[in-house]
């Protein structure tokens, strides 16, 4: 009997990377002022889970932009390990929430105990995500980020989509 080894090497994208900073970057005086926080981005490497964290308030912001209008599907996906993530705080007494900055609008939807979400493995890795529906998302107004100081919802406004699509 052999053993067969198998192991799949994810290449970094530098400039999708770099846009959801731009992105993150964006929503993060908005995400203070709606949670009323003081937000410390997560710094360990590029790889953190989740994104924003205020250690006094205990809630947890993870930022997803699209490059997608949020009437063009339905749902949104996020990766499995971010909810897992999710989750694993909540357990250890955080609030977690997370934040989609479409082109045209942004939303948040609280992570609770008992959330469920339909499955789907996507991508040219097949990696495994959820699909959250938008109609259950609370959208974020436009005075809300008009009172944050943030001026755009979308680095888009300013450089164009980068290759990648994005649900």
């Amino acid at each position: 009997m052999a053993l067969i080894i198998i192991r799949m090497v994810f290449k970094f994208n530098k400039q999708l990377w770099e846009y959801g900073r731009k992105v993150e970057d964006m929503a993060l005086p908005v995400i203070n002022k709606l949670y009323e926080c003081d937000f410390k981005r997560n710094e360990n490497d590029i790889y953190d889970i989740l994104d924003f964290r205020d250690e006094e308030k205990k809630k947890i912001v993870e930022v997803k932009g699209r490059k997608i209008l949020s009437t063009k599907f339905d749902e949104t996906i996020i990766t499995a390990s971010k909810i897992t993530a999710g989750f694993m705080e909540i357990d250890d007494g955080w609030e977690v929430y997370l934040v989609f900055v479409f082109l045209d609008k942004m939303f948040r939807y609280q992570l609770k105990e008992n959330s469920e979400f339909k499955c789907k493995y996507t991508g040219t890795n097949c990696i495994q995500h959820y699909l959250i529906p938008i109609n259950e998302m609370t959208e974020i107004t436009d005075d809300e980020i008009k009172g944050s100081g943030s001026a755009l919802l979308s680095p888009e406004a300013e450089e164009g989509p980068p290759e990648a699509s994005g649900r």
